[in-house]
């Protein structure tokens, strides 16, 4: 049946056999593309979806540090305000003998707060005390501690060896507002004892702020997250994904996955949960106990590229119809001289030499076999004979060589077609969007300034050793030695913390203990501001430390790096002011910066 078929084919005029060939050519490469291509983009997105759900976990914990690292940072400064230490040392007695006293400390207390109150993040203060005026007045900001003694928090807070601790909603009494929050408090220690503490403040943070930066990782339809404290207790969660709301268990069953495999704090896994396999990335936030969950279910990965191949089996289902007639209209606009030609044959063949005009159109093969058939026919009079077996010779020959011709033209067409769908049904370029969504993020934690004050410098440089100290174990220490006169002073950002960064790699990590104390120290000298950076370092020689600013080796970070701080500052300051080095072999390095004070 088979050889029928293929000598009924072998019968078929030439247009036809170039349409069946070109319409296979065309479907052949459409399955052998959609094929090829399946396989592609379901790997591809498999790396595009792990590597997103990696950057937006990533982004997710920056924004949540931040949120975290700002919480800490108010309550570190209202704890330490000389104020806030010297009301809450005050006698009641003080008050009972002048009553007076009560709303000017009040208002003395308020304007503490103030600037913590007019931050977004923080909608309430609340300061619990031991002594001071709560004893005599308690109020909604200000609150006697004897009264929550006996609260679970407090119980939680005093127990504990951290100075901070972080609540979920339903760990205070209900507020007169339908929000949610969780709460943040923070031991105020006696700056006399600092092993005694004096009270506590309590800050009040909507939960809808920390609901809306999880909303913003939800990368897929049905992807949850969460933050999770240390008792596996859910914060907060987003509020879209096949999870929300959360539950309790499941959480639980996915932290309980996480630790028979190992993990528990930084990882990414895959595993199966309830005959589901989901992806699980869990990150850790500085400056408290709570860990970021992201959750997605593996299908909703495999969904991406299922949809990609829809489309294109879509697109394959339409150009297949369309490629019938193409197919066709290319074959019979090929043959349509030759059958003109093959007419022209038949006449002579019936024995018409009358001269012929037929117009060769193109100089092509079959341009030529026409003028050659033309002048054929005006010899057929003398030799009929030869000159018909002759042109029978040219015929086949020409069409051989037609054949050779069609066949890469059709191949040159088919592979333009399969270069077109590959450019336009290419994976998309997920990378480049999250690294520039990352940059635009990065910048507007400054909110694009390039001007800070120093208390927001030194915030940076401590942040920045915080997290050194996570690398290498609590091993650096650091002081800061600067009057709060100073700390609203404004500089350029990013003066102090390479200097710092410098300090443990090229100085402390040096020594053999690799341990080591940074301190900073910051003091006016006439209209001048002189900060000092100094570290008990492996230190360096004299001559070499004096060289450092004048280092022109790009690879040499340590001296590079420091010329830039140098440069930045003299052009924005003048040649007057920059950086200066001492430092002694085994004792240390100090680094003075001199600059306007602003």
């Amino acid at each position: 049946m088979l050889k029928a078929l293929l000598k009924k084919i072998g019968n078929l005029s030439i247009k036809y056999k170039l349409f069946l060939s070109c319409f296979a050519l065309i479907i052949i490469s459409l399955c052998l593309f959609l094929f090829i291509n399946s396989i592609t983009l379901a790997k591809e997105h498999e790396k595009q979806a792990l590597y997103t759900a990696k950057q937006v976990l990533s982004q997710t914990k920056s924004f949540l540090e931040f949120k975290t690292t700002s919480a800490r940072n108010s309550l570190d400064t209202m704890a330490l305000n000389d104020t806030v230490q010297e009301l809450l040392k005050k006698s009641p007695r003080e008050y009972y003998d002048d009553i007076g006293l009560w709303p000017i400390d009040a208002a003395r207390l308020n304007k503490v707060f103030f600037v913590t109150k007019s931050n977004p993040d923080i909608e309430h203060v609340r300061l619990y005390m031991k002594h001071g005026p709560a004893l005599v007045f308690s109020s909604e900001d200000f609150i006697n501690l004897a009264e929550v003694e006996n609260s679970p928090w407090y119980q939680t807070l005093a127990a504990s060896k951290n100075i901070i601790e972080w609540y979920a909603k339903d760990c205070f009494p209900p507020n007169n507002t339908e929000k949610d929050y969780i709460y943040v408090t923070r031991k105020i220690p006696d700056t006399e004892n600092l092993q005694e503490s004096i009270g506590i403040i309590r800050l009040d943070i909507p939960k809808n702020l920390f609901a809306t930066i999880l909303d913003q990782a939800v990368f897929t339809e049905t992807t949850s997250v969460f933050l999770v404290n240390n008792n596996d207790e859910i914060i907060c969660s987003s509020r879209e994904g096949i999870l929300t709301p959360p539950s309790p268990q499941i959480v639980t069953d996915i932290l309980s996955c996480l630790q028979a495999g190992g993990f528990y704090q930084e990882t990414w896994d895959i595993f199966t949960l309830y005959n589901q396999k989901i992806l699980v990335g869990v990150d850790y936030i500085v400056n408290s106990d709570w860990r970021l969950l992201l959750v997605t279910p593996y299908d909703d990965i495999i969904s991406l590229s299922v949809k990609s191949r829809k489309q294109m089996i879509v697109i394959f289902l339409i150009i297949t119809p369309l490629a019938f007639p193409m197919a066709f209209y290319l074959a019979a606009s090929a043959t349509k001289r030759i059958k003109r030609l093959a007419q022209q044959m038949t006449k002579v063949v019936e024995g018409k030499f009358d001269p012929m005009t037929l117009d060769p159109e193109n100089d092509d093969e079959i341009g030529k076999l026409t003028k050659n058939f033309n002048y054929m026919v005006t010899k057929m009079a003398v030799l009929v004979e030869e000159k018909y077996h002759l042109g029978k010779e040219i015929k086949n020959m020409e069409l051989k060589a037609l054949q050779a011709q069609i066949n890469p033209h059709f191949l040159y067409n088919t592979l333009e077609l399969i270069n077109w769908m590959s450019v336009k049904y290419k994976a998309p370029r997920i990378g480049r969007v999250v690294n520039t969504l990352a940059k635009f993020y990065k910048l507007s934690l400054s909110k694009g300034e390039d001007w800070v004050t120093v208390e927001n410098e030194l915030a940076h440089v401590q942040a920045y050793v915080q997290i050194q100290n996570m690398r290498f174990e609590d091993k650096i220490r650091l002081d800061f030695d600067v009057p709060e006169a100073l700390y609203q002073k404004r500089i350029l950002k990013l003066i102090l913390q390479p200097l710092v960064e410098n300090a443990i790699l090229h100085g402390i990590l040096e020594t053999p203990e690799e341990k080591g104390t940074i301190r900073i120290t910051g003091r006016l000298a006439g209209k001048d501001l002189i900060l000092h950076v100094q570290d008990d370092g492996v230190g360096m020689e004299e001559d070499k430390a004096l060289n450092i600013l004048n280092s022109d080796t790009p690879g040499d970070h340590h001296g590079y790096g420091i010329r830039n701080i140098n440069d930045r500052i003299r052009l924005n300051y003048g040649v007057g002011y920059g950086l200066a080095f001492s430092s002694r072999p085994g004792e240390g390095t100090t680094v003075t910066v001199r600059i306007p004070a602003l």
